[in-house]
């Protein structure tokens, strides 16, 4: 049973759950928004109206780049969790130097976890207008298209103007190229696929949302446990100064004292909470 208490107190509990969190929303949200965007992009942009939009295309790479850095990113902050944590940090933050190091280190990653945080708030924002995005236009399948034959839109000459939230072909391409597609599409049938689309990608875009706001709590737990992390580690230095100073003050009164080892740090029986 020692054994396993021991193995308990040097678990970082609350590492570990800001690093599940923030592992699984990122998996779900770069897996989510792929599909959302794929689909926009060929499913709706390429194949209905017949231009390609290359910050989108871009914005899609860029998720698969966002899940290895922040998957790498928190493996290192899991695994500095684990060496601040209860007979771990005991062992590895024992000198001075050790402890000037790990608070150096502590720092520097509540810097970059705040400043990541911040990011993936203003992504959570973004990923808000996507969904309202998707709200407006499943409303429109719904009044305009879905609710009307295809002989009724053909009498109202109805059409879908993707130019309504803000995209526009030219944009893509340069002057000097012709442009290829159309900015709207009129036939029943392209209309209903434009719909189906927009239906299947739309509860994506809802769950990547949901995932981006998971990843915040989660770097908000990381920020949390770097702190208190930081703090025993700041505090273990002033203990270890006392220590000396009180080791110097009993070799003047009494030359045959033996210094002891390291002091027992604060909070050890419950430092695996972070």
């Amino acid at each position: 049973m020692g054994g396993f208490f021991e193995c308990v107190g040097r678990t970082p509990f609350g590492s570990l759950l800001a690093f599940l969190m923030v592992i699984v929303g990122v998996g779900v949200y770069c897996g989510t928004l792929y599909r959302a965007l794929t689909l926009v992009i060929e499913g709706i942009l390429n194949q209905l109206f017949g231009f390609s939009v290359t910050w989108l295309e871009i914005i899609r790479v860029m998720f698969v780049i966002i899940a290895v850095v922040m998957g790498l990113f928190a493996i290192l902050l899991l695994i500095f969790g684990f060496l601040a944590t209860g007979a771990t940090r005991k062992n590895v933050y024992s000198g001075p130097r050790c402890i000037m190091g790990g608070r150096i280190s502590a720092g520097f990653l509540i810097i970059i976890s705040y400043l990541l945080c911040v990011g993936w708030i203003a992504i959570v924002c973004i990923n808000l207008v996507a969904v309202v995005g998707y709200a407006a236009t499943s409303a429109i399948c719904s009044q305009e298209i879905y609710r009307h034959t295809a002989q009724e839109l053909t009498d109202l000459h109805y059409c879908f103007n993707i130019t309504r939230f803000g995209i526009y072909r030219n944009l893509s391409y340069s002057s000097t190229e012709s442009i290829p597609g159309s900015e709207t599409i009129c036939e029943h049938s392209e209309l209903r696929t434009l719909c189906d689309r927009v239906t299947e990608a739309g509860p994506l875009f809802c769950v990547a949302f949901g995932a981006s706001v998971v990843i915040v709590f989660g770097m908000i737990q990381y920020l949390i446990c770097l702190t208190a992390n930081y703090t025993r580690i700041k505090i273990s230095k002033e203990l270890t100064e006392y220590r000396d100073a009180v080791e110097m003050e009993e070799l003047e009164v009494n030359p045959s004292f033996i210094q002891k080892g390291p002091p027992p740090y604060l909070g050890d029986t419950h430092s695996s909470l972070s």
